[in-house]
């Protein structure tokens, strides 16, 4: 009688997005941490292709990336290619935000500059950019605020959320 072979688990997929200085890097390290395969920056039109590859490797189980403000115009056309990419593999969207005070305040700490440029002030950028993220944190769940947080506390409530059972391939809890 030939043994039945066990299905291999599903490839779970999650992606990061929020405000600059909300802590998106801190969160990909994280999950890097557990295990994940991380890419930061992954253009919006690669994306699609990192899903599929994923799914379909063999050694990769759980995928993280970050979209952020970086991608320009092209972060337009996000909220249709998540919804797309959704019906394929198991995705979670996690917004990161943070108040604004937090925000410039980290923005000072680091020196540097917000990505949308330094012709304009960090509290017109941060308004700025939370009008053009907006469709897409109408998509998320969760929304973490980061405003209370300290890198340390943020990583460790990440490790709680994603770990999982120990030895399970279910880690979306």
């Amino acid at each position: 009688m030939a043994e039945k072979a066990a299905s291999p688990a599903k490839t779970e997929l999650v992606i990061i997005t929020g405000v600059s200085g909300s802590g998106k890097g801190t969160v990909l390290k994280a999950l890097e941490d557990l295990g994940y395969y991380s890419v930061d920056n992954l253009p919006i039109d690669l994306i699609p292709k990192f899903a599929e590859l994923a799914k379909d490797a063999p050694n990769i189980r759980r995928a993280a990336l970050v979209v952020d403000i970086r991608e320009g115009s092209a972060l337009e056309r996000f909220p249709a290619l998540f919804k797309r990419i959704r019906r394929q593999v198991p995705t979670r969207l996690i917004f990161l935000d943070a108040d604004e005070s937090s925000l410039i305040r980290r923005f000072s700490e680091t020196r540097r500059p917000h990505p949308l440029g330094t012709g304009q002030s960090v509290t017109e950028s941060i308004r700025r950019e939370r009008e053009r993220l907006a469709p897409i944190r109408a998509l998320a769940d969760p929304i973490i605020d980061t405003t209370k947080y300290n890198v340390h506390e943020l990583r460790e409530n990440i490790h709680r959320t994603f770990k999982g059972p120990r030895g399970s391939p279910e880690v979306l809890v």
